[in-house]
């Protein structure tokens, strides 16, 4: 899940935004153990939760580990893309982090789950006394860049379950971060649904199209001002990438990224984008004019031969970033016939 600078892409050109969420509330057709609470509703308690099957929970991360007893009856999301998991389980943000162009603050792909309902949008700094204010259960914050110190501040409020052991920020795997959240939730059966279907929505992609069988690609990041960003191993549209039968061009692969999800190239190192399908995203939607005069990429073997993929649809460049859930079958319905046309 890497999005854009000022959108919410993380790595070297990524902002430092939280998505600040709350009190869940249970969504149709969903057995959600969550009591429903509206954005502007008063302090949840946990003394009328239950402790129930998975409770109490001990969920190591990057500072600790956080320790809940009892199932969440208010939660606050502080990472970019965890409201994606908690949305459709039925839990609704009453205040998110901006994410993305939206006026929401949520994808398109996630959009539906809000049910018409208008979450308070925060900006891109973390508000340790805003989020304590909501009188949250549980913090959860897996796709963020949390510190030590602001975690130390919000754990002597309640639990916060930050990033996973080991982890880089913004660099959670989607199956992770959803396996994360629903053990935090008391939600396990539902996200085992979720994981289910978003992981046969790849494999069918997968083998519908032979065509993508170790072929090479490059994703790349640019922008007006022509400075060239390309995703590694370390990033979520790779790793979907290659979930898809592609693999990354070696000449990406052996560059040193210092563990980062994306490694800066020269444009004296422009021929190292190129590989069998070129995929571009922008840094922001205005910028996609101009990449797409571009006379550097346009001279790759790739673009001459019809091969470079310039995403001019900007909910398909988050969706792909985002790389959760929710997004990640949004992202294959568009990307996929796109890919389709590039390496045929």
């Amino acid at each position: 899940m890497t999005p854009p600078p000022g959108a919410g892409d993380r790595g070297r050109f990524g902002r430092r935004g939280f998505l600040i969420g709350t009190t869940g509330v249970l969504a149709a057709g969903l057995a959600a153990g969550l009591t429903a609470c509206g954005g502007s509703g008063g302090p949840g308690g946990t003394g009328n939760a239950q402790t129930g099957p998975g409770f109490p929970a001990n969920i190591p991360n990057r500072y600790g580990a956080a320790e809940i007893k009892a199932a969440p009856q208010r939660v606050v999301t502080l990472g970019i893309t965890d409201h994606d998991v908690l949305l459709p389980l039925g839990v609704i943000p009453a205040g998110l982090t901006k994410w993305g162009p939206w006026e929401s603050g949520v994808g398109p792909w996630a959009e539906p789950f809000l049910s018409g309902q208008r979450p308070k949008v925060f900006g891109s700094e973390v508000d340790v006394e805003g989020v304590i204010a909501l009188a949250p259960d549980v913090m959860i914050a897996l796709q963020s860049a949390l510190t030590q110190e602001q975690y130390n501040r919000l754990s002597t409020f309640n639990p916060v379950v930050a990033q996973p052991p080991n982890s880089i920020d913004y660099g959670v795997n989607w199956r992770v971060q959803a396996e994360t959240i629903g053990q935090a939730l008391g939600k396990q059966a539902e996200v085992a649904k979720l994981l289910a279907d978003t992981q046969a929505r790849i494999d069918q992609t997968r083998q519908a199209n032979p065509l993508f069988e170790g072929k090479t690609h490059v994703t790349v990041r640019t922008d007006s001002a022509g400075t060239y960003a390309a995703y590694t191993k370390q990033d979520a549209r790779t790793a979907l990438l290659e979930q898809l039968g592609l693999r990354l061009s070696p000449a990406i692969e052996n560059l040193d990224s210092g563990g980062k999800f994306n490694v800066k190239v020269s444009k004296e190192q422009v021929s190292l984008l190129d590989a069998d399908v070129v995929i571009v995203t922008t840094a922001k939607a205005a910028d996609v004019d101009a990449v797409r005069k571009d006379p550097l990429l346009n001279n790759l073997p790739a673009a001459k031969r019809g091969a470079l993929v310039l995403l001019d649809d900007y909910d398909l460049t988050m969706a792909l970033g985002s790389a959760t859930v929710s997004s990640i079958p949004f992202a294959l319905e568009r990307l996929t016939p796109k890919l389709v046309d590039a390496l045929s």
